[in-house]
Order: C-alpha cells, then structure tokens, then sequence
C-alpha cells in the first residue's frame, strides 16, 4: 500500500519548522476530532493519521528517517517495478526483526599467513616449511624432557687414578706448601702444621715440627694457629709397629 503523505496530512509544507508543527497539528485536530465529528468513521480514521503523522513529524530523528524513506518513494514513483522490489526488501527486512533474526555478519578466519588470494601457493608452502622447520627442534626438545621426566640418570664413574700418579700429586703439594711456609705465607705455615700434626696426605708425622710452623703462624697474628698451640698436645706417639707390639705382650 502507498505510504501517506504526513505533510498532506498536517497540511504543511516540508521544509515547515519543527516548533510550527505542534500547532498544524491542533489545528488538524479541532477539524476531525472524533467529538466534533459523532459517527464519522472516515473523520475518526484521519484524526489517528493525523495523530500519527505528528507522532513521527515531531521526532526530529523520526522525521529524518520519513523524509528519506518519502524521497526514495518519490523517486522511484516513475519506476514501480524498483519501488515494489525496495518495498519486497524492505517487508523482508520487517519479518526478520519481528522473529528476532539478526543479520549474519561475514565470518572472518584468523590466519597468521597472508590472504591466499595476493600470494602464489608455493609462497605459502615455503612459509610453511619455514615455520616448521623453526617449530620442530623446540617440539623435540620438549618431548625430549617429557619422556626423561623423573628417570634418574646414572653417571659413569670415573676410575681412580693410579697410585703413582697419587704419589707424584701429595709430593709436589707438600713441596709447594713447604716453599709457601718458608715465603712466610700463613695459610701456607697453618696448613702445613696440620699435616705434619696428623700425619696425613702422606706427609709423615712430625708434632714438634707442626708446632714450629704453628709458632711462626702465630707470631704474625694468627688467632687459629693460638688455639692450636695452646690445646693440641705435642709430645710425639710410638710409631704404628711398635704400639701393636706393646698390645701382644703378655703383662
């Protein structure tokens, strides 16, 4: 059906400003209000036209959208096949928005290689490679700690050296110590003690001489080589052989 014209009905022309349409309306309304108009169904009709023509009218953003919607019927009125197609889309559109159908917007694919339609396919085939190629060692490496998650692994031991070796190794540190000690260094002096005290790393057991290095420590200050000298005792043990004889003697 043809769209009524709201101006017509207001009387009015439709560059009229918005403030003078109030009072077109009122004085549609004095003529075909239904009061004044007792069993007139055409005045009744035309008074809700008219009601709804300033509904629409006095919305500026209602009468924006009936101006436009008012040009294109205009336009097309010389083309009725335009107008019943627009009219088709437009009814369309109608029942779409009454079942609450929302048009569907155009799905976009997330990629991280370019748009297949600007690059050739051998372009995407190297690009592919490339990123697989940059992928796959850290993919192995990854399943590489996954698999050994939690395995102990053993390592080999490494053999003892030879004795000799061993032998050459304690001489050539006895004889770096002793040359340190006599240089007057103290680390060198209170190491030293020790080993000639203990009778360790095959330095043989000398309790007067660790007492001597010891004395030099302490003349220069060394508050360890003080304690040592003051509780270690210093009288020198039988050898090993000698205190196994004395236990097998009868008494």
């Amino acid at each position: 059906m043809p769209r009524p014209d709201y101006y017509e009905l207001l009387d009015v022309e439709p560059t009229v400003p918005q403030a003078e349409l109030k009072l077109a309306y009122y004085r549609q309304a004095k003529i075909y209000h239904p009061d004044l108009n007792v069993g007139d169904a055409a005045a009744e009709e035309r008074f809700k036209l008219i009601a709804e023509a300033y509904r629409v009218l006095g919305d500026e953003n209602e009468r924006r959208l009936y101006d436009e919607a008012r040009e294109r019927d205009l336009r097309y009125a010389d083309a009725p096949e335009l107008a019943g197609m627009q009219r088709r889309v437009r009814f369309s559109v109608r029942r779409s928005r009454e079942r609450g159908e929302r048009p569907r917007a155009p799905r976009r694919r997330f990629t991280i290689l370019p748009a297949r339609k600007k690059m050739p396919r051998w372009v995407i085939w190297c690009m592919g490679v490339l990123w697989v190629s940059a992928l796959l060692p850290l993919v192995m490496r990854t399943g590489s700690v996954a698999m050994n998650y939690g395995k102990v692994q053993e390592k080999p031991e490494k053999p003892d050296p030879p004795d000799e070796v061993i032998r050459e190794r304690l001489a050539r540190m006895r004889a770096d110590l002793e040359q340190a000690a006599a240089d007057g260094n103290v680390r060198a002096q209170l190491r030293l003690g020790l080993l000639l005290y203990s009778g360790s790393a095959g330095v043989e057991m000398n309790r007067p001489a660790a007492r001597e290095m010891w004395q030099k420590a302490a003349a220069q200050g060394n508050k360890a080589a003080i304690y040592y000298l003051e509780n270690c005792d210093f009288t020198q043990p039988p050898p090993a052989a000698e205190t196994a004889e004395a236990r097998v003697q009868p008494q």
